[in-house]
């Protein structure tokens, strides 16, 4: 190995080993940009139902009065606005959904579950087999 910097004398440390992996970081961002389309996808259509650029059919019958002219406005606005905000509420929501799942990733390599032996939970000797104790039915151990 070649070194640029002769001040530089070892190769940089491993990665952490709870690290996620590429692979993941990469369905995480995609997820993200997915539930961001969508959510813009839903933001332009709550505006697009809610916006009407013909007039109304009140709006209508007042332009048969003289001098009443119907004002109508246009909705490429409000359709870019409800298509922006969909999609910044969905992404940041994915993105802390995301975000948590990779902790919980995280912690569960750094912790793994511990399960009991494959011969199944240690009994007491004592007691005969099939025998529960109070406390494993459920009631109140006997008083001493």
């Amino acid at each position: 190995m070649r070194h640029y910097d002769p001040f530089v004398s070892q190769p940089a440390p491993p990665a952490h080993p709870n690290r996620p992996t590429r692979g993941l970081l990469v369905l995480m961002f995609v997820g993200i940009l997915v539930a961001g389309g969508l959510g813009g996808a839903i933001g332009y259509g709550i505006v697009d139902t809610s916006c009407t650029e013909t007039p109304t059919v009140s709006d209508q019958i007042l332009e048969s009065v003289p001098n009443y002219e119907a004002q109508t406005h246009s909705c490429d606005l409000a359709l870019l606005g409800g298509a922006l905000a969909g999609a910044a509420i969905a992404a940041v929501g994915a993105g802390v959904v995301a975000g948590l799942m990779l902790r919980a990733q995280s912690e569960w390599r750094a912790h793994p579950p511990e399960f009991p032996p494959a011969d199944g939970p240690r009994r007491d000797p004592d007691r005969p087999p099939g025998a529960i104790s109070p406390t494993e039915s459920g009631e109140s151990p006997p008083r001493t």
